[in-house]
């Protein structure tokens, strides 16, 4: 199983010591050992619901929401599910998500494919850009015409208490949209929100009040009590998008657009 980071430590409860440590929503966004989901994350896609309206409370959550995407990475009798956030940049449309997606493969640019799927399209997205260590992969994919692509404006400062929104499809649900808090930062790369996450949220797109891009959801905290394990779904560990590399990404970008299939 891939796991974003292996660091435990101890939180003091009125009651009990708990070791707890964040751990991927890609270790339960996958299945079980035989490679199905679980009846309650297995969702055909017919009955993925994105439930657009016409009001919202603010641009940043009509932005949320129009962006969201849901990404499928497949593999022989198991599919892994996440979310995704659609983008453009420099004249490319893209989807951008968590590289834990491809928990049970070797990623390889402008090789490895997705599944990308919206309210009345589903495409193949071409991995352009992985950071396995950050926990990001972006996909570049034709435009779509059932979403609204938001602009790939990084933020690159995070403050305390910083507002933010993300939307994405947790568990068995429909699309759903989560306001938070910046509280600080994770271990290695993560910052943390306060917000709400769960298997299914992985690679949604997290937005600040002005519309950028703070980063991408990769994992929430596990912690371990008298009755066992429990997954603390508030806190939310986010891969900061400020540390993609953006001339890698163009160059990537670029030698696809070159590519054509042999034979044509």
């Amino acid at each position: 199983m891939f796991y974003k980071v292996f660091n435990f430590w101890v939180i003091i409860n009125f009651w009990f010591f708990a070791s707890c440590t964040p751990v991927s929503l890609g270790d339960l966004e996958i299945s079980s050992p035989s490679g199905v989901l679980s009846d309650t994350l297995a969702i055909p896609v017919s009955d993925v619901g994105f439930y657009d309206e016409q009001s919202y409370e603010t641009y940043v959550h009509r932005q949320s929401r129009q962006s969201a995407v849901r990404v499928q990475v497949e593999y022989p009798g198991m599919t892994v599910y996440g979310s995704g956030t659609y983008m453009k940049w420099r004249g490319h449309t893209v989807v951008v998500t968590a590289a834990h997606l491809f928990a049970f493969s070797s990623p390889k640019t402008l090789d490895s494919e997705a599944v990308i799927v919206t309210p009345s399209e589903k495409v193949f997205g071409k991995l352009v850009y992985v950071d396995e260590y950050v926990d990001i992969a972006v996909f570049a994919v034709p435009k779509l015409q059932s979403r609204k692509a938001a602009t790939f404006n990084r933020a690159q400062s995070f403050e305390i208490g910083d507002p933010v929104v993300y939307s994405g499809f947790p568990g068995p649900n429909n699309l759903l949209t989560f306001d938070g808090s910046i509280t600080g930062a994770g271990h290695t790369t993560d910052i943390v929100i306060q917000s709400f996450a769960w298997p299914g949220s992985s690679g949604s797109g997290v937005y600040n009040s002005k519309g950028e891009l703070v980063g991408i959801v990769v994992s929430i905290m596990v912690g371990g009590g008298p009755s066992g394990s429990q997954l603390l779904g508030s806190l939310v560990y986010v891969a900061p998008a400020n540390l993609i590399d953006s001339a890698y990404l163009f160059q990537n970008l670029q030698k696809l657009k070159r590519t054509r299939n042999a034979g044509f």
